[in-house]
């Protein structure tokens, strides 16, 4: 018993001895950190808006090229919108400070005018130029065109049938309620599919491979 207890002595003693050799442990200090949430596309006149106040920050500081009197800040920098008046490319960099650490971020947006008239049938033309006419949102045009591209790459669909309902499906799961919004344009498109498959243009799993990945064509020029 008296064994037991020296040796309980000594391993408590070994452990306060290694406690005190110990490096001590230094706290790590907040560092900045910006996360930006923001559209890379859009058409003039839309509202392009900012989000960093997700960021790990104090204050933020914003500064466009070129400068523009329609850009904006609010809820302490955090949040910033913009609209351009004219198509081209405009860069925003945004400088966030925590402590006396720093970080900055650069973000680019491509501003699009108007696409001009068609001058053909084809859809990849065709999609651009209705969009901006039914002046629909940029946002969630490469997620639509992913879901026409996976359903056409599928080699187990024969007859038009099959092809809707997998469209259809497809298309849900990629953009959910947001679905809704593209309305006009799948509308449009189903008016001319319609057409293309009473002329007998659209019958053949090839001849919907094609027109599939030319409509995922034109919304990813959107």
């Amino acid at each position: 018993m008296r064994f037991f207890a020296s040796l309980l002595l000594l391993l408590l003693a070994s452990a306060t001895l290694c406690a005190q050799d110990a490096d001590p442990v230094v706290p790590q200090r907040p560092q900045a950190k910006i996360v930006l949430e923001a559209q890379s596309t859009a058409r003039v006149g839309e509202l392009v808006r900012f989000d960093v106040s997700k960021s790990e920050a104090a204050s933020f500081k914003w500064l466009t090229v070129p400068p523009s009197q329609d850009f904006e800040t609010y809820a302490d920098g955090s949040r910033a919108v913009f609209s351009a008046r004219l198509p081209g490319e405009y860069v925003f960099i945004v400088a966030a400070a925590l402590g006396d650490t720093v970080d900055v971020v650069r973000h680019v947006v491509i501003v699009r005018g108007p696409p001009p008239m068609p001058t053909t049938n084809a859809l990849d033309e065709w999609i651009p130029f209705w969009a901006y006419t039914y002046n629909l949102p940029t946002n969630g045009a490469q997620e639509l065109a992913a879901s026409f591209e996976e359903v056409a790459s599928r080699d187990d669909l024969e007859n038009p049938e099959d092809w809707i309902r997998a469209t259809s499906e497809s298309n849900r799961a990629a953009l959910g309620a947001d679905l809704t919004i593209w309305k006009p344009i799948l509308d449009k498109i189903g008016e001319v599919l319609l057409k293309m498959a009473q002329s007998g243009e659209l019958i053949t799993p090839e001849q919907h491979r094609v027109v599939w990945l030319q409509i995922a064509e034109g919304l990813r020029k959107i």
